[in-house]
Order: structure tokens, then C-alpha cells, then sequence
């Protein structure tokens, strides 16, 4: 099941990465490529450099987590990106107003994903602290 956690850990980090250093480098090409970004104008360079720094702060924490792989760390990790994500997410389903139809369902699936990823490693991250917590537990004299 640990393999699963640190996987899952990397893959986070991995597409963060792309994403958050896009966004903190080219702002611009940011803001003009990324699918669906510029429906929401202005473009504003601060805030979307500044987006991405987080996003990379976030990415660390998730490479971090992935290769001490403890579970509290892990579940540390997971716990900020699980909030960044579901905001994030709840902020675009609750902002289609200048999407087309296979933008709205593209960036709610999309989004979609992320949120059920964290989710289901931080289930993975409780059932191997369970497990481990039970080892460590001394048998108890009857």
C-alpha cells in the first residue's frame, strides 16, 4: 500500500509541478495557453505569479511527503492540497458563466479528478498509520 502512497504522492507533485511553474515563470503564457484561464479576465501578473508560488510551496510538500513517506507528513501534505483543491474546485463549478459545455464538463472533470485523488490517498495515508499503529501496539497480557 505504500507504493500506492508514494505513486500517488509523486503524481500529485509531478502535475503540480507543471502547473505551478508554469504559472510562476510565464504568468502570461499562463494565462493566454492554459485551457479555459483567460474566461476569467484580467489578466493579472502578481496574482497569477503569485498562484503559482503557492502552487510550487504545495508541490514541495507533496515530493517531501513521497519520499520520507511517513504518514503523518503525508497526511500533512495531502491535508493542504486537499484544501487548495477543493476550493479551487467549487470556485469553477460555481463560475461557468463564460464556458461552453465541454469546457465547463472538461474543467469540472478535470478538477473532479484532483479532488477525488486526494481524498483517496488520504484513505490510503490513514490505512497504513492504522496498520503501522497496530504493530507498534504491544500485545496486551490477558
Amino acid at each position: 500500500m505504500k507504493k500506492w502512497l508514494r505513486g500517488g504522492l509523486f503524481t500529485l507533485a509531478g502535475l503540480q509541478t507543471i502547473v505551478a511553474a508554469w504559472q510562476y515563470l510565464l504568468p502570461r503564457s499562463f494565462y493566454d495557453n492554459f485551457p479555459t484561464v483567460k474566461l476569467d479576465p484580467p489578466f493579472n501578473e502578481h496574482l497569477v505569479s503569485d498562484v503559482g508560488g503557492l502552487g510550487l510551496a504545495v508541490t514541495a510538500t507533496l515530493y517531501f511527503a513521497a519520499v520520507v513517506l511517513d504518514t503523518k507528513v503525508a497526511a500533512a501534505a495531502l491535508l493542504g492540497y486537499a484544501v487548495y483543491v477543493v476550493t479551487h474546485f467549487i470556485f469553477h463549478v460555481t463560475h461557468f458563466d463564460n464556458f461552453s459545455l465541454l469546457e465547463a464538463i472538461g474543467v469540472g472533470t478535470g478538477l473532479g479528478i484532483e479532488v477525488v485523488l486526494a481524498v483517496l490517498l488520504m484513505y490510503v495515508t490513514w490505512l497504513i498509520h492504522r496498520a503501522e499503529s497496530a504493530i507498534a501496539q504491544p500485545v496486551r497480557a490477558r
